[in-house]
């Protein structure tokens, strides 16, 4: 095994990195990412320094990984993100702000509301409403619209 690691080159290194960047480009999980960049940094190393021994290559190999998955969790990740949580999974959270109409009178504060083409119970905080008004959401409660005029 030591021998086959005294025999490492600089395309060696260069191999697995692009195999690392073309698994990584399948998956998009930016976890082989950082190995991909390292393992293509140690390859360039070698090209200028060609006697490194496969001790050193394995050590920078090591720390160059860990230091760029850090700094990439840390920094990159946030511009990749973008900063706003997504709504994509809670539909329910988009419909604040929508507009809605009243599927027939309320009765007090009480009422259902079309969204689409499903019906919401939907409870209005101040006055009452009357079939075909349209109303907007303010917030949602449990599975209650809270709407306002």
């Amino acid at each position: 095994m030591i021998e086959l690691l005294s025999q490492l080159t600089a395309w060696h290194w260069l191999i697995l990195g692009v195999v690392l960047l073309g698994v990584e480009l399948m998956t998009g999980s930016t976890y082989l990412l950082w190995p991909a960049v390292s393992a293509l940094a140690v390859g360039i190393l070698l090209f200028i320094a060609p006697g490194m021994g496969w001790e050193w290559q394995m050590l920078l190999f090591f720390l160059l990984s860990i230091t760029t998955l850090v700094l990439g969790r840390t920094h990159v990740q946030k511009l990749v993100k973008g900063g706003e949580p997504s709504d994509l999974n809670d539909p329910s959270k988009a419909m604040i702000g929508r507009q809605v109409k009243a599927a027939a009178d309320f009765s007090g504060t009480e009422g259902r509301v079309n969204v689409g083409d499903t019906q919401w119970s939907a409870r209005l905080e101040i006055g009452s409403a009357m079939a075909g008004d349209l109303l907007r959401v303010q917030s949602i409660e449990g599975a209650t619209l809270i709407v306002e005029r």
